[in-house]
């Protein structure tokens, strides 16, 4: 079983309560942020970034919870609070256990969940990671991928140019050098892990069975960190060339962190997931 929830004990409508479940063999860590009103709600899963907060993300949980949706943030593996170690491999298999999480039926009969209606919503790193994790299971028909990071082009970049290694190590060893932050085979194991399994992180390999899901892609003009370029829209023009009818792009004014347009992206992202589509 990928799964197993904690007590929950008393909780108050609005207030977010802290939760956990297994993924594997390790307890995750996560806040899980009940939607306001009366359900079933639908709910959405928010993929941290690297090495993300222990809390929500990019805010986005807050303003699910008052527009009446479900939102669980989480800790994948090894960050933060969460137990085991922190792989490319772990935390994709954390989406999956949290997608698990979610349609248990203690979650489900307690907070009123509409398991027909759950997506997945994640954010630079966390953007490739709810991609492929939403192909675990085909009840997960939305996704939104904010400034998503695709894996096989960073390792591409990697390969080619030592100034993209070097930014991508002193990323890792910040994340690492903070004491419970990060705890993995460190810089070296990363990037090994990185190069050797890129294929599988490959989004545009995997368009033709993307491209069943309903995908909001969205990006900043001013991105320099996840380029729409580099990591958008080579994903969006290979859905196309797929088929794919229930895809839209949306790209804000804004850099990697979004701080300029907080409020209109949220809005943005809870208008495409009340959406019928």
């Amino acid at each position: 079983m990928g799964y197993s929830q904690t007590k929950v004990d008393k909780w108050q409508p609005g207030e977010p309560l802290s939760v956990s479940f297994y993924s594997e063999d390790s307890k995750v860590k996560g806040v899980f942020y009940p939607a306001v009103g009366a359900g079933p709600f639908p709910a959405v899963i928010l993929s941290h970034g690297y090495p993300g907060n222990n809390k929500d993300v990019l805010g986005l949980g807050q303003r699910f919870m008052k527009e009446g949706i479900h939102a669980l943030a989480f800790n994948y593996r090894g960050s933060w609070r969460s137990e085991g170690l922190y792989t490319l491999r772990n935390s994709l298999r954390d989406v999956r256990s949290a997608i698990e999480y979610l349609k248990s039926p203690s979650m489900v009969e307690r907070f009123s969940i509409d398991v027909t209606n759950i997506a997945i919503a994640g954010y630079s790193f966390g953007g490739g990671m709810a991609l492929l994790g939403s192909l675990y299971d085909s009840s997960v028909r939305k996704v939104v991928d904010v400034a998503g990071m695709d894996l096989c082009e960073l390792a591409r970049q990697v390969k080619k140019d030592d100034r993209v290694r070097e930014a991508l190590e002193k990323t890792l060893e910040e994340g690492m050098s903070t004491t419970g932050m990060i705890r993995s085979h460190g810089v070296k194991g990363g990037i090994e892990e990185l190069l050797e399994t890129m294929d599988e992180y490959d989004l545009v390999k995997h368009a033709e069975e993307l491209a069943e899901k309903n995908l909001l892609l969205i990006a900043g003009w001013q991105d320099n960190q996840v380029t729409l370029e580099a990591n958008i829209l080579p994903l969006y023009r290979a859905l196309q060339k797929c088929g794919a009818k229930n895809v839209e792009i949306e790209v804000f004014n804004s850099h990697h962190q979004f701080t300029n347009v907080r409020d209109a992206l949220a809005s943005r992202i809870i208008s495409w997931i009340k959406k019928k589509q």
